[in-house]
């Protein structure tokens, strides 16, 4: 399935039309200079890289943005991997020099996480020495929680003219307070990245049949995988009618071992069908009731196939981690991921097995939410990429989009956890 709102192939000069509700009608006078990751490697950062670029070049057309992947391609890790990223951030830098001083140009890239942030200062730190503006997008968020030198530092190399561009008002809100004198932050929701399927039936009562719990991942213990395991033996302990569906590859042989030793415990109430690639994630969205995302990354920011599993309608039980609560808001399930993470989601699937038809009302709802957020993330990614585009200083710009201004002068406060 596409998780993206209009077909795209990032490595296509030509733009591609976005649907109806996401048209960019604005008028574009300025240029932008993008360096990002781009798939592959597909994951979140990638895709609504690949998806803003793709706005910004269906606004401007292919004249007015250029585009330059600093990715690792096929590359997961080693040697190779570093070669490439290196590789090709030193070939952004080399664009950028030969593009000369262009004054008011945007440069769009992304914060990097780790050793990465080396790369940020390298690009971001030249193209303000060729006179642009510097566009921060934020898909990580420890920084958000706790607060960083580095990125205070990159902040100011950044300047007046440079603006953040956070996921969500409670994410630029923590910002803020971390860091008082950062530059103009506005918000752009990553739900607008989401294709809605389109065919999506009203979802049926059960009437008496099994619940069906769905679990998507690369499995294994950081993703959760021994929470869900666990969470599915006390669901067998209670007599509960449940079937866990595990989608996704085991990463490492103590993932492989846990789900064999968890298959022969549970027999059919185990389900584990592989990697899932578009159609394959599609069906496997269409034939559960429940998604369960137990992370216990302190920092998610707004996972994708959270999102995702929103647009089928599917009720989250997840965990308080990073942004997770409040991008599902009251319509899911979230739990403290503690030493009680798994008692809780088997007494919230026990409620749901007791009272089927609320499945059928929560779809309704849920999926209700999502479409709420994508709308907003539409309008909110249509002021994006009139920012990129215009040839106004990109912090004067964004003024008349959706900002977070500068705090007042408070006493020191700690952001919220």
């Amino acid at each position: 399935m596409n998780l993206l709102p209009w077909p795209v192939d990032p490595l296509r000069a030509e733009a591609a039309a976005p649907p109806a509700d996401l048209r960019l009608a604005d008028v574009a006078a300025g240029e932008a200079f993008f360096a990002v990751c781009l798939p592959p490697p597909v994951h979140g950062q990638s895709l609504v890289n690949a998806s803003v670029a793709r706005a910004a070049t269906e606004l401007g057309g292919a004249g007015r943005v250029e585009i330059c992947d600093i990715g690792p391609g096929a590359n997961k890790f080693g040697l190779q991997y570093h070669l490439t990223r290196v590789s090709r951030v030193l070939g952004a830098a080399a664009r950028l020099l030969r593009g000369g001083r262009r004054p008011g140009r945007r440069f769009y890239t992304v914060f990097e996480s780790g050793f990465g942030v080396g790369y940020n200062f390298l690009l971001v730190g030249l193209a303000r020495l060729l006179g642009h503006d510097v566009v921060l997008h934020h898909h990580t968020s420890e920084h958000a929680f706790v607060r960083q030198g580095r990125f205070a530092l990159l902040q100011k190399l950044m300047g007046p003219r440079g603006l953040n561009v956070a996921l969500s008002e409670e994410m630029a809100e923590n910002l803020r307070i971390l860091y008082p004198d950062m530059p103009p932050i506005m918000v752009s929701h990553n739900a607008c990245h989401i294709a809605p399927p389109d065919d999506l039936a009203p979802r049926a009562p059960r009437d008496g049949g099994k619940l069906r719990v769905g679990f998507l991942s690369n499995l294994c213990r950081e993703k959760g995988l021994d929470v869900v395991l666990d969470v599915a033996e006390k669901c067998r302990a209670r007599g509960l009618d449940v079937t866990f569906v595990f989608a996704g590859p085991t990463v490492g042989e103590e993932a492989a071992s846990m789900l064999a030793e968890g298959r022969e415990k549970l027999g059919d109430m185990i389900e584990a069908i592989g990697r899932v690639d578009k159609k394959a994630k599609e069906d496997f969205f269409r034939s559960i009731d429940v998604f369960l995302f137990p992370t216990r990354y302190r920092y998610e920011a707004q996972p994708l196939v959270l999102l995702e599993a929103m647009s089928f309608g599917l009720r989250p039980v997840t965990t308080n981690c990073g942004f997770v609560a409040e991008l599902v808001g009251r319509y899911g399930a979230v739990f403290e991921p503690d030493e009680y993470l798994s008692e809780m989601m088997a007494d919230e699937l026990q409620r749901l097995v007791e009272a089927p038809q609320s499945v059928r009302t929560s779809a309704d709802d849920v999926r209700g939410h999502f479409m709420r957020l994508r709308a907003r993330a539409g309008e909110q990614l249509r002021q994006l990429t009139r920012v990129l585009l215009s040839a106004r200083p990109a912090a004067r710009e964004a003024d008349l989009a959706v900002v977070v201004p500068p705090l007042a002068p408070l006493p020191p406060a700690a952001p919220r956890l």
